[in-house]
């Protein structure tokens, strides 16, 4: 789990200013524990932490960075799974510069500027999530899954470095079951902790359940499995799939029951650095808070990524104009009812019109043509939440998540073998008999009776409407706040909190609020 920083100039700036510059991130990174290592010369500094904490028994994934003084280079590699996102700015403080960093708030320490992205807050609306390389804050900018970022005498470089095989799918096998079974495994045996600091997350799925059972072939001191939920009914469906896995593997089970409180949010946001459209990031934040404080884990194991990985569809991605004919396909899966009330005020919107959109940036025209090469336009579709949805909307913010707590989330889905597996599995005309039913095989070996389908992360947010209630909402979402930041239309915002809340609505509040909160925190301006 790299947490990192870094500074490099085309400059020979003094040591010591460099070091002071990493001091600064420093105040940010070392929140989280480990020790720092730094490297400093003149015009270049780097601060990597190292926790046995986050030990595995064995890592035979890629290295992510290397760094040479003395040819003045940088080469970070992101894994395609979205792990390990990494943030940067370029040409600040001055033209040749590169200030990188694992969490955004470490390069806020420094002055950066801290300018809303209203292109990609308009592109959080319409996808769900905010797509890579963009991030909230303008001009700052994450490495995106499977590529790297190269730094090399004042220049700085992003280029895709690797990608799925989905079109050379493993040749159909009585073996290959027993095949993938094997990779599970021996992942889920490598990315397991040399102490006794474990725990197992889940939401009652076949996924996080076989998950569970391969880490107790490799483990024989007993970890609590967790899991959470809100609503009495589903909580207790989740909790008897998750606790019957845990009776199974003789697990102690510790059920969470979430809150539906606002001033959550202040923590979830301060840790994910983006605002939000449904209450996921609150609910995974109260699941790890308290599994945490309760259990003093610093090592989760999951069954994270592998549902898009299996090719399960997409909960929602919105309308939208692509500049490519699979990629409009892509986010149109589901369209939300055009209000006649405009969610901006007259002058976001008219600088929006203004923007580019996240479509025609050159990472999307990339993906966007990788795409349209497959015949099948469900390979092509797939492809895309690949890259997309898996590190942007699922990987990416759980591990920042999951930071802030002193928590490493790990899954034997993302290791780099059982991705390439899983994604080349065989699969008639498009569909998805083998794999829909490989994890159900697997499950089935230890435990007759499968479990179901994993609950979603949510929760209620009720609250957000009484603003009467709380000191909060009323500096967020009073038409006097919203009028201050001038971002949405007050008008808009009023009728949000009267009116009952329909599936577009809730989203459209989630987003007023946690943009507005995330102004306050962060001191963001138009």
């Amino acid at each position: 789990m790299p947490i990192l920083a870094g500074w490099l100039t085309g400059e020979q700036v003094p040591q010591d200013i460099i070091q002071q510059t990493l001091l600064t991130m420093e105040e940010v990174l070392g929140a989280h524990g480990g020790t720092p290592a730094r490297t400093t010369q003149p015009g270049a500094g780097l601060v990597a932490y190292s926790d046995p904490a986050y030990a595995m028994q064995h890592n035979d994934e890629p290295a992510v960075l290397d760094w040479v003084p003395d040819r003045r280079t940088l080469v970070y590699r992101r894994p395609l799974s979205g792990q390990h996102p990494l943030y940067y700015i370029e040409n600040w403080p001055a033209e040749g510069n590169l200030l990188f960093a694992s969490e955004i708030k470490a390069l806020l320490t420094l002055g950066v500027p801290r300018r809303l992205h209203l292109a990609a807050l308009d592109a959080l609306f319409r996808y769900g999530f905010i797509p890579a390389p963009w991030t909230i804050f303008k001009d700052i900018y994450v490495v995106p899954a499977g590529s790297i970022l190269r730094w090399q005498r004042a220049k700085t470089v992003v280029n895709h470095a690797t990608d799925y095989r989905l079109g050379e799918p493993l040749a159909p096998s009585d073996g290959l079951v027993d095949q993938f079974h094997a990779l599970l495994d021996q992942a889920t045996a490598n990315m397991l902790p040399p102490h006794e600091q474990l725990v197992a997350l889940t939401g009652g799925g076949s996924a996080s359940a076989l998950s569970i059972l391969l880490a107790s072939r490799h483990i024989q001191a007993p970890f609590n499995v967790v899991s959470i939920g809100y609503k009495k009914s589903l909580a207790a469906k989740a909790w008897r799939e998750a606790e019957h896995i845990a009776k199974q593997c003789q697990h102690p089970f510790l059920a969470i029951t979430g809150i539906d409180r606002p001033e959550f949010w202040i923590t979830t946001l301060t840790a994910l650095e983006s605002p939000a459209v449904d209450t996921r990031p609150v609910t995974l934040h109260q699941l790890l808070h308290t599994t945490t404080n309760e259990t003093e884990a610093s090592v989760a194991i999951s069954g994270l990524g592998a549902q898009t990985l299996f090719g399960s569809p997409p909960q929602a991605f919105l309308q939208t104009q692509a500049s490519q004919d699979i990629l409009q396909r892509y986010c149109q899966q589901t369209t939300l009812r055009q209000d006649t009330i405009p969610l901006w005020s007259s002058d976001v919107a008219a600088r929006l019109s203004q923007e580019e959109t996240w479509e025609e940036t050159l990472h999307a025209r990339k993906l966007a043509r990788q795409a349209a090469k497959f015949a099948n336009q469900l390979l092509g579709w797939h492809y895309l939440n690949l890259h997309l949805r898996l590190p942007d909307l699922l990987v990416g913010p759980t591990q920042q998540l999951a930071i802030q707590e002193r928590m490493a989330i790990r899954t034997p889905y993302l290791n780099t073998d059982v991705m390439d597996a899983l994604t080349r599995l065989p699969s008639n005309d498009g569909g998805d008999e083998m794999k829909a039913g490989l994890l159900k095989n697997l499950l089935q070996r230890y435990i007759p009776e499968s479990a179901g389908s994993p609950l979603p992360l949510s929760g209620p947010m009720a609250s957000l409407q009484h603003i009467a209630d709380s000191e909060l909402l009323q500096q967020t979402l009073s038409a006097e706040a919203i009028g201050a930041t001038g971002i949405f239309n007050p008008q808009l915002v009023d009728s949000l909190l009267k009116e009952k809340l329909t599936d577009t609505n809730r989203r459209k509040l989630l987003l007023v609020f946690t943009t507005q909160l995330l102004c306050q925190i962060f001191g963001l301006s138009l």
